[in-house]
């Protein structure tokens, strides 16, 4: 993480990866289910490395963990809130791996994506919906779980994706502040 450091100070640019989610569709991983593309990282990890190591190669500097929508309200909507902890150690792994195999020497930082998604509900025809946000604590707290499973599973900086609610923003921001790593936004 030093050389990524010394980099931004000099005002390189740096490379970030792509959208996972997209590139798992692309790869065959359905993200048909209310938490998106949560349920890869239990059931497909081996397709989310291959995402992970395709951007390193293809020159990222950073690569994003796929947590965007695995923080414990986005995983109650499929019945995994109680292995919130599990699915986002398991994503930062599969990061870590992925790094191992396809850095080659190359400095590649882990980011610990945190976001507003709060997964989905499914009206009476099936379709997505999204979800009536919850109270400011257990928000708070939602955002504070993931922010330090991410740090103890070993990210190199937190990155909070699409915070497009400036409230939802500040408690994720204050969560990942909290933690001691480096926050982009």
């Amino acid at each position: 993480m030093q050389a990524l450091q010394e980099r931004l100070a000099r005002g390189d640019v740096l490379i970030l990866d792509g959208p996972t989610a997209t590139e798992l569709e692309r790869k065959g991983v359905s993200n048909a289910s209310n938490a998106w593309s949560a349920l890869a990282n239990l059931h497909h990890p081996d397709v989310v490395r291959s995402v992970h190591e395709d951007y390193i190669r293809a020159g990222a500097d950073v690569i994003t963990t796929n947590t965007f929508p695995t923080s414990r309200l986005a995983l109650e909507t499929v019945g995994l809130a109680g292995r919130t902890r599990e699915v986002n150690m398991r994503a930062v792994a599969i990061a870590s791996e992925a790094r191992e195999r396809a850095a080659g020497g190359q400095e590649v930082a882990i980011a610990g994506s945190i976001s507003h998604f709060l997964g989905w509900d499914r009206d009476d025809q099936g379709r997505y919906q999204f979800r009536d946000r919850p109270s400011m604590e257990r928000l708070r707290k939602a955002f504070q779980e993931q922010a330090e499973v991410l740090a103890e599973a070993g990210c190199d900086l937190i990155l909070l994706e699409m915070m497009r609610d400036v409230e939802m923003a500040g408690h994720a921001m204050e969560a990942a502040a909290s933690t001691g790593l480096p926050v982009w936004t």
